[in-house]
């Protein structure tokens, strides 16, 4: 039995933070930022990593906790923040996946005295997120590592919530505290409390679910099947049938729907971009060397889904995933011009 905690605010909880950094390389946007890497222009030796650059920043502003959940920590830049956090008395906890114990980023943690909590599990703990100070919430398809800083087309976004927070650091208490991975149902004995996953920040509506807790492919098919004017996405891997299917109805209703696979296992049987083409829909390889990272759906270019997620049917019932889905025309607008730049 896994019992499950959530923290709330001592005091009242207000969910719009002005931030108290300022991130280099994007627009301050008061309560979030969303930044993306740019691998084309690390050809020459001039390596540029947005996420990267921002992560250590917001690390290195800590002054109360990081709680870090990350299927890889492979990169050296980031460990020495999270290390230099922890010498300034910040308390730094991480968790990872238990296949990743060699990692050159981990294994300076781990010198350092930090506590890491490995997932041991037949599934992925494919989580990317931090909590810092219990009011930031971290997450995208950044990975920790020398190639998704550098080399893959990845996403992160920095939001200042702390009713989100309450929820992230409830799955990472679940996790570090508790070492309950995989899990598929609520026992805890509130369940009514322990199963938010909503905030509202001004406008914008922002729903947390976390696989395989959540049935996350169904309620992703349930808001493409929303969907009035678009879809667009930008994936890593695309294996759901019923996400697949949901699409392909949507087009034939004449709803717009185009993407990008990730080239590399896109002509396997299990992929869905071969479905796509068959039915006439848009849809392109990335031209990157290396990754397509992205696991993004944007819904008539006012709603975002991103986080960990792969569409498959590992990230449904196997792994560990958080994902995000936000009611933004800001923030689509963002991701929208990350599609267009690829596509």
């Amino acid at each position: 039995m896994k019992m499950k905690r959530i923290f709330f605010a001592t005091a009242v909880a207000i969910s719009i933070l002005g931030f108290e950094y300022n991130p280099s390389g994007a627009e301050n946007e008061s309560w979030w930022q969303v930044f993306f890497t740019e691998p084309e222009k690390n050809t020459h030796g001039n390596a540029v990593s947005l996420p990267e650059q921002n992560f250590i920043h917001l690390i290195d502003t800590a002054v109360v906790s990081v709680d870090g959940a990350f299927f890889e920590i492979g990169s050296t830049r980031v460990a020495s923040a999270f290390i230099r956090a922890h010498k300034r008395g910040v308390k730094v906890r991480l968790v990872t996946d238990d296949s990743n114990r060699k990692k050159d980023g981990l294994r300076m943690v781990l010198a350092a005295g930090i506590p890491v909590v490995y997932d041991n599990k037949r599934g992925l703990m494919h989580d990317k997120f931090a909590i810092v100070d219990g009011k930031y919430i971290w997450t995208g398809s950044y990975n920790i590592t020398d190639n998704c800083a550098f080399k893959n087309n990845n996403n992160a976004i920095l939001i200042g919530s702390i009713d989100l927070s309450a929820i992230f650091t409830a799955e990472f208490e679940e996790m570090f505290t508790y070492n309950v991975f995989e899990n598929r149902k609520e026992l805890a004995p509130l369940p009514a409390l322990n199963n938010r996953y909503y905030v509202k920040i001004g406008d914008t509506n922002i729903n947390a679910y976390f696989s395989p807790d959540n049935d996350v492919e169904d309620i992703i098919v349930k808001r493409v099947r929303k969907a009035r004017k678009s879809i667009y996405f930008m994936a890593f891997s695309f294996t759901s049938d019923p996400i697949g299917e949901a699409m392909i109805e949507q087009s034939k209703k004449g709803v717009s729907v185009s993407g990008i696979f990730e080239k590399r296992g896109s002509n396997t049987r299990e992929s869905e971009y071969v479905k796509f083409l068959t039915e006439g829909i848009p849809v392109k390889l990335d031209r990157n060397r290396k990754n397509l990272h992205h696991k993004v759906i944007i819904i008539d270019e006012e709603i975002v889904i991103t986080g960990s997620y792969n569409f498959s049917r590992n990230a449904s019932k196997k792994n560990d995933e958080n994902i995000l889905i936000i009611e933004n025309q800001e923030i689509a607008k963002k991701f929208l011009a990350e599609f267009r730049h690829l596509y």
